[in-house]
């Protein structure tokens, strides 16, 4: 059983739940003093005043830009504005920690920070066009967003891009709608329309799984591009590209007994003859000599074959 508060409107005892989260430090339990249920039925929200001194109850902020948009999500949604403004409160990073006191009451406040963040929004989004060309964003990610979007899309491609193993064209084509999905639903909820925003993190959900972009859904081979050991890996280059000669303790001295049987009896032949000694790895050096002049006579013989066949 989840822990329980006592409301200090109704004195009733409830579940946490049942009461606004709160980052204020009057409320040692993170949660408002005052019920849920008793916040919606004892606000007016036609009456301003009344819905400051409702948020001054639980020590919320009341942000006139905030309200009228919870008034607009009300209106679509037919859901109570003070649940609406309470939950945008506390889901924004930028907002979530401000109490009472951070009030504002004028519009313009608000607007002079919106209009100062667009304008930097915009100075950022000047240079990201100098470096994309539009044309090929519109074809890479479909017709019909507006401009600016094509921008932020491509952004989130190149961030992106380096977590997602992209094996095939299709994986492809999933991760760019992926990336749309996901600026949509950014986008949505920076505007606080977060009943869209959900819908644009569903549609990045389902287009993350169709395309197997979630790491859960990798297998080993999918996330080493086929390849689950250091072994495998040396054995793929060296069929493509020898990685290196052969090192020298197995070219520069004997191994094993019939090495050193080989080595002993040509040596003692040598004696024989008044040569003097030779050193092992000469005896690899011949072996390498016999081998290329095999190659190039097996080489040679392939090559007659076909100019034979050719003449036929």
């Amino acid at each position: 059983m989840g822990k329980k508060k006592n409301c200090i409107t109704c004195v009733k005892s409830k579940d946490l739940s049942q009461f606004y989260l709160s980052y204020s430090s009057n409320h040692g339990d993170k949660r408002t003093p005052i019920c849920k249920l008793c916040v919606r039925n004892d606000v007016d929200f036609t009456d301003l005043k009344n819905v400051r001194d409702r948020l001054l109850s639980i020590d919320k902020p009341f942000l006139i830009d905030r309200w009228n948009i919870a008034i607009e999500e009300h209106r679509k949604t037919n859901k109570h504005p003070i649940g609406c403004y309470v939950k945008n409160i506390i889901l924004s990073d930028a907002t979530k920690y401000l109490t009472y006191k951070d009030s504002v009451f004028e519009s313009s406040h608000m607007e002079t920070i919106e209009i100062s963040t667009s304008i930097e929004d915009n100075e950022i989004l000047e240079i990201k066009k100098l470096n994309y060309d539009l044309k090929q964003l519109k074809s890479k990610y479909g017709y019909g967003y507006p401009d600016d979007e094509y921008y932020l899309f491509e952004d989130k491609y190149q961030q992106l891009k380096t977590s997602f193993q992209l094996l095939t064209t299709m994986h492809e084509e999933y991760f760019r709608e992926f990336c749309v999905n996901k600026v949509k639903e950014t986008l949505a909820k920076a505007k606080g329309l977060f009943k869209e925003a959900k819908e644009w993190a569903a549609m990045v959900k389902d287009v993350a799984e169709a395309g197997k972009l979630k790491p859960s859904q990798m297998s080993k081979a999918d996330l080493s591009g086929g390849l689950d050991t250091f072994g495998q890996l040396a054995r793929m280059v060296e069929e493509n590209h020898e990685i290196m000669q052969l090192l020298p303790r197995f070219t520069e001295q004997p191994k094993d007994k019939v090495d050193v049987t080989l080595w002993c009896y040509i040596n003692y032949v040598r004696d024989l003859k008044g040569l003097p000694e030779c050193e092992y790895k000469e005896i690899y050096a011949f072996y390498d000599m016999k081998k290329q002049d095999y190659e190039s006579q097996m080489s040679d013989a392939r090559y007659g074959d076909e100019e034979d066949d050719v003449g036929d």
